[in-house]
């Protein structure tokens, strides 16, 4: 004789539960990526800026010289 088991599933669900410390490390960390990321892409933008407005990068270069030493 063979014996039949019956197999029943027990339907059980996990759930991970992050703690608050967790939640704030992570939304402060994106925060500060999110800042830093429009900081990098303001100075992008105003060096593009500036090397438009002083016709070239090498023009770019001697006017920083000229206007840091003076000369």
């Amino acid at each position: 004789m063979k014996a039949k088991t019956a197999v029943r599933s027990s339907g059980v669900q996990t759930q991970s539960h992050l703690s608050v410390d967790s939640q704030v490390y992570t939304a402060g960390t994106t925060a500060i990526g999110v800042f830093a990321c429009a900081i990098g892409l303001w100075a992008v933008a105003c060096l593009i800026g500036g090397i438009m407005s002083s016709g070239g990068p090498f023009a770019l270069v001697g006017n920083w010289f000229s206007a840091v030493f003076g000369i």
